[in-house]
């Protein structure tokens, strides 16, 4: 009967939905979505303990000098004999130097000769810290620094092409000394005579290579130099 009533109903008005259509034409709102199971709360929380283990291990790495398995390319720690003796061996090297230049008046504790003094007691056997290194290397940014000047006149543009081009030479003459660069610019930046290639250059790196020859004398395991030529 309710059938017939429908069939009826929708002969005199098409535009409505039958019963059926109405039940099958159920809008997908009405639908509820599936539920994705969810872990265990134990499996959660052990998960959170796992990501706590996770950035525990990660910044002990960081603070140890490495991160997720990369090390530190650093090199090795030196003993605590070796650091008492390198920095004893600085203090006498350039105590030495400002002794000298105290008692002449001589302008040789200047910055360049204090880095080489450091340089020689820091790492007596490096080639750049040898007397070769040494002398030919300040002598030839020396030389490099007031060609510059005649030609430019003192300025930190004169110091910076001066400190540049003493790579050159240091490195034709094998006698690589990072401190020259220092010495050509501040040749660049003052414009001194020629004869500051006399005093302070020669004399200070005279001293400071002394100074290195006797203390690898004093001090037990601090061979220096390794070669003079």
């Amino acid at each position: 009967m309710p059938d017939r009533l429908s069939k009826r109903r929708h002969a005199d008005h098409p535009a409505l939905p039958t019963r059926h259509d109405r039940f099958h034409d159920r809008p997908a709102r009405d639908a509820q979505p599936p539920v994705a199971d969810e872990k265990p709360l134990r499996a959660v929380s052990g998960e959170g303990r796992d990501t706590g283990r996770v950035a525990g291990a990660l910044r002990r790495g960081v603070l140890a000098g490495g991160l997720g398995g990369w090390t530190s390319q650093a090199p090795a720690r030196a003993p605590l004999s070796n650091v008492v003796k390198a920095t004893g061996a600085a203090l006498a090297a350039l105590l030495v130097l400002a002794g000298v230049t105290s008692l002449s008046g001589l302008a040789l504790f200047a910055l360049p000769f204090v880095a080489s003094a450091a340089i020689v007691a820091l790492v007596p056997a490096a080639p750049f810290a040898q007397p070769r290194s040494i002398v030919l290397g300040h002598v030839a940014a020396t030389v490099v620094a007031l060609a510059v000047t005649g030609v430019a006149g003192p300025s930190i543009w004169a110091a910076a092409v001066a400190a540049a081009l003493t790579t050159a030479p240091m490195m034709l003459l094998r006698a690589p000394h990072p401190p020259a660069a220092a010495t050509a610019a501040l040749i660049g930046l003052t414009a001194p005579a020629p004869w500051y290639l006399l005093t302070p250059v020669a004399a200070a790196g005279a001293i400071v290579i002394a100074s290195g020859v006797l203390l690898g004398r004093l001090l037990p395991g601090h061979r220096y130099p390794a070669y003079w030529l």
